[in-house]
């Protein structure tokens, strides 16, 4: 067949394919060009999952009414001059293919008018080709309505989710634009029901009540934080969730890139997640809004038909600034969870009270002493107790060291000093009541009864202290006066020999032992009962089930170490062992949560004792 230029209609439709993939890609590009136009307030409604009918009303600058044809021309923009322009792109829109993609597979209906001008337009277009231009009178900015989607490419149709899947991904992406620009006012309309709308005067917080409620509003911790200058400026601001706050999927991860919307998912999603590494139980995914700023000429947006994805220049830079912003932040504003178990107070009391915000904790003096003279009160009381003197106390290791978090990659670019850790990362004074079922100790506090789980508490004091000790090349290792021999299968006895050397800085010292290894030396954390199932689950990571990247596995055998050599549930702890847990954990720099996301403790405030025993209605 001869080479031939393609008809215009159909290079529209071809076009179309790429950045029209549902109803809901219509809305974006639309919201994106009325936010471009200075919108503050848009209206978005849709009916029948978007296909029947999409309408997207702004406030903006309207279009002049010679350029409103010009406006649905292939490649025609009023945001860029030059293709130097696109090095410093300022706005969401910029390839002028969103308006004449749209038209050609939908019949579309713009009316507009600037706000200089007397009347305004009203464009009627199907299929890409104009049907009708008429004056008209009409509210300054611009209303696009897009109705029968599709309708000229049927085969789209078929390939589309049901209606209830179209509508929940047009809320989406409203709810997303809404949460990056909290100064614009945002209304969701579906099938004539109003679903949300934002106020409009630019708080990010009372967007998230909005959209998420007020519990989740009033629970998210603020993320703020700038380094660089020029190309290499980089600021991060937004809100995340507590460790205790998590969600099943990572539906509630929102970024903006110089207020761009982004997918969940990639670099971005990986930093924030790592961020909590330790904090989280598996399977379960924080609450961010993340609002990144860099210098347009570090970011390329042209990089995705649909704009949802961009290039840094400097992506080791961005990654490390955010993922310390974000670190800083759930070290000092994490709180430590609330027991939540039934009590007499109705549910609806429970909901008023909550909704009025008059449920909260009794101020410390409730309980008979002062927070001032709290630690004074704990010293009296703990110091030469009588039960400290009934056994031998357990050799805990020493305190560690203030932590930040995971060891920056050594591949990263320097990125500014984080500020230390504020005071509110930590724990309150406790004083030691007792052991549950030996497995829990009781403690008391200002703020009312704790239970920590005497495991998951060790666990993080031996994490943070391995890890200090790792940073510095210095793992305590006991040699052994009496190796011992442990059988392993041939598979995982090849892995650990093979990584002899790896294992040596970790203070393991191995040799060929018939079908399994003879040990020399171990950490002197670890217990010698433990060092064979320790040895089985550092051959699983070994062979790579549970990630084999350098980051990976030195994250796996603090893990697995401070797993292995933490006191068990179960285990009887004298009083003066209490004593000594608790005060290392209280110098952690996360002690809230065990390195495998669970937490250490729980508490139960003065108020809901009161309520269990019927003192407080």
């Amino acid at each position: 067949m001869p080479i031939r230029l393609l008809d215009e209609t159909i290079a529209a439709q071809i076009a179309a394919g790429e950045v029209v993939e549902r109803p809901a890609s219509v809305v974006k590009e639309l919201v994106e060009n009325a936010l471009d136009a200075g919108a503050q307030r848009i209206v978005v409604e849709a009916r029948g999952g978007g296909l029947r009918e999409i309408r997207v009303q702004d406030d903006g600058c309207g279009i002049p009414a010679d350029e409103v044809e010009l406006a649905f021309a292939r490649h025609a923009t009023s945001k860029l001059n030059s293709a130097d322009d696109l090095w410093a792109i300022r706005t969401l829109g910029f390839r002028g293919e969103a308006l004449p993609s749209i038209a050609s597979v939908a019949q579309v209906i713009c009316v507009t008018r600037v706000a200089t001008a007397e009347l305004g337009v009203e464009l009627r277009i199907a299929g890409g080709e104009v049907q009708s231009r008429l004056p008209c009178g009409c509210p300054a900015g611009t209303t696009i309505t897009v109705r029968n989607l599709f309708y000229n490419t049927p085969v789209r149709r078929e390939y589309l989710r049901s209606e209830a899947s179209e509508t929940s991904a047009i809320s989406a992406i409203v709810q997303q634009y809404a949460l990056a620009y909290p100064e614009v006012s945002f209304t969701l309309v579906i099938d004539g029901r109003v679903m949300f709308q934002t106020a409009g005067d630019g708080d990010l917080r009372a967007v998230v009540v909005e959209l998420y409620g007020l519990e989740v509003g009033r629970a998210l911790l603020p993320v703020q934080a700038e380094a660089g200058a020029d190309e290499l400026w980089v600021a991060a601001r937004g809100l995340i969730s507590p460790p205790d706050l998590t969600r099943s999927s990572r539906n509630y991860l929102a970024f903006f890139a110089n207020r761009r919307v982004l997918q969940p998912r990639g670099a971005l999603a990986a930093v924030v997640e790592n961020a909590y590494h330790t904090m989280l139980m598996k399977g379960r995914f924080p609450i961010a809004i993340i609002d990144l700023r860099v210098h347009p000429a570090a970011i390329d947006v042209n990089v995705h038909p649909t704009k949802s994805e961009v290039k840094f220049r400097y992506a080791a830079h961005v990654h490390s600034v955010l993922g310390r912003a974000i670190r800083d932040a759930l070290i000092s504003g994490a709180d430590i969870p609330v027991w939540d178990a039934p009590d007499p107070v109705t549910a609806q009391r429970r909901f008023e009270l909550r909704r009025l915000g008059q449920e909260s904790s009794p101020a410390p003096s409730a309980w008979g002493v002062g927070a001032a003279a709290w630690d004074r009160e704990r010293s009296r009381w703990d110091v030469g107790s009588p039960a400290a003197q009934l056994t031998t106390p357990l050799p805990l290791p020493s305190p560690p060291a203030p932590a930040a978090g995971p060891l920056p990659d050594p591949g990263s670019p320097p990125s500014p000093p984080s500020s230390p850790a504020p005071s509110g990362s930590a724990l309150p004074p406790l004083r030691v009541v007792g052991q549950v079922g030996l497995t829990y100790i009781v403690a008391e506090a200002p703020e009312g009864m704790y239970l920590i789980d005497q495991h998951a508490a060790h666990e993080r004091i031996t994490y943070e202290k391995l890890m200090n000790q790792y940073a510095q090349r210095a793992v305590e290792t006991q040699q052994l006066l009496i190796p011992q021999a442990v059988e392993l299968n041939p598979e995982a006895s090849a892995l650990l020999l093979g990584n002899a050397a790896r294992l040596a800085e970790w203070g393991f010292s191995l040799e060929p032992w018939g079908t399994g290894v003879l040990v020399r030396a171990i950490p002197a954390t670890l217990p010698l009962d433990e060092l064979s199932a320790a040895l089985h689950e550092m051959a699983e990571r070994l062979a790579g089930r549970g990630g084999s990247s350098p980051l990976e596995w030195r994250e796996a055998m603090l893990i697995t170490l401070a797993c292995h050599t933490s006191v068990r549930a179960g285990q009887p702890l004298s009083h003066e062992e209490m004593r000594q847990l608790l005060l290392q954990l209280e110098q952690c720099a996360s002690p809230r949560t065990c390195p495998h996301g669970r937490p250490t403790m729980i508490l139960m405030t003065p108020a809901q004792l009161e309520r269990q025993f019927g003192r407080r209605g």
